[in-house]
């Protein structure tokens, strides 16, 4: 990845909004700029250079893995993040920013900051990491085809008699078959009735567990990461072929309403208005009640990340934006029905990184 272009590009900001440093303490942010997923504090100033703080624990994987113009600083064992936040602020001016501020540590060091203007402004890096560039998108777009593949294995485990714990944990290794680590999030799995929970089932053991049978409708929401980037593919099954009626108009609401919205992502347009599009697509078939959540979200780095597709959202689309479009329809004690693809937005269109087939859902 290009960290030292991300990071000349991020002091050029700094310079534009008026901070002479930034603090980054969000994981996934210290990745983006650095590549190093462990715990630490980076600082990056306005003249572009760069200084990551960790701990000995993870003093030696810094020194190997840090772009070589990040200074790598080891910290005292047991250092408090007050201590350090203290101590480079002190050697610090103006208006500083920081991407998360915890309350008690603010409190704690209030009073020793009064040379610095300490400013919690995450925006500042969400405005960059929104829009991927072309490395992001080809391990992106890696992550999405596994996903599929994941997917359609999945999809083979669908027999009467299976648990939903039994397809979790095959899905899960054949993540870690793929790719070798675990999975962007832990899978959901969810059968018959309990597909009307949008995060499925809450397991507590195996008495919890649910086992397939004739006629469920399954929900699978699953995503692959490679390379510290996230996918994210939900299918909704039918396990036969005597579909009711009342559950096959509601397959082609939700992919009706899925098509029409994504066919309006653009860049600059609104993404409330695409939320609205969709719920409105839904509301023509006396569905809009049954949606309850948002329509999608930013991913990368995070398998949740701006721009937030829903009702009263002030984001717009960016250029090169990688989304989430994921309606669905939940009816409690019934069944639920969603659909979810990850996309690239282009100047021209919302293009699918997933493909996994939006019609191959009778399972039988």
């Amino acid at each position: 990845m290009r960290y030292r272009d991300r990071i000349d590009k991020f002091a050029a900001r700094l310079e534009l909004s008026g901070f002479n440093a930034y603090i980054c303490t969000s994981e996934s942010n210290i990745f983006y700029f650095t590549g190093l997923p462990s715990p630490a504090t980076l600082l990056i100033r306005q003249d572009g250079s760069a200084t990551i703080y960790v701990s000995p624990l993870n003093y030696g994987l810094a020194e190997n893995e840090a772009p070589q113009e990040v200074e790598v600083v080891q910290l005292k064992m047991g250092t408090a993040p007050e201590a350090l936040l203290a101590e480079i602020l002190s050697q610090l001016g103006g208006m500083v920013g920081i991407d998360i501020l915890d309350f008690e540590i603010y409190r704690k060091i209030s009073g020793l900051i009064s040379s610095v203007d300490l400013r919690p402004q995450s925006k500042l890096v969400w405005d960059m990491r929104v829009s991927k560039d072309s490395q992001e998108v080809e391990v992106i777009k890696e992550a999405s085809a596994l996903a599929d593949r994941v997917m359609r294995a999945a999809a083979d485990l669908l027999v009467p008699g299976i648990k939903e714990s039994e397809v979790k944990a095959e899905l899960t290794a054949e993540v870690y078959r793929r790719v070798g680590q675990e999975p962007a999030f832990t899978p959901i799995v969810a059968f018959g009735e309990r597909s009307a929970f949008p995060h499925g089932p809450i397991h507590r053991g195996t008495a919890r567990d649910r086992v397939l049978k004739r006629r469920d409708v399954v929900v699978i929401d699953l995503g692959v990461k490679v390379e510290g980037y996230c996918s994210d593919l939900t299918r909704t099954f039918y396990i036969g072929s005597d579909i009711e009626e009342k559950l096959r108009s509601v397959f082609e609401a939700v992919l009706n309403a899925k098509s029409l919205a994504q066919s309006i992502m653009r860049p600059g347009v609104s993404c409330s208005y695409v939320d609205d599009i969709a719920r409105d697509s839904l509301s023509n078939k006396g569905l809009d009640s049954y949606f309850i959540h948002s329509l999608g979200h930013g991913v990368g780095i995070d398998i949740h990340e701006p721009p937030r597709i829903g009702p009263g959202s002030q984001d717009q689309f960016a250029e090169n934006s990688v989304v989430t479009c994921e309606p669905g329809v939940y009816l409690v004690n019934e069944w639920g029905v969603r659909m979810e693809d990850t996309l690239l937005v282009t100047e021209e269109s919302a293009v699918p990184l997933t493909s996994y087939p939006l019609d191959e859902y009778l399972v039988y």
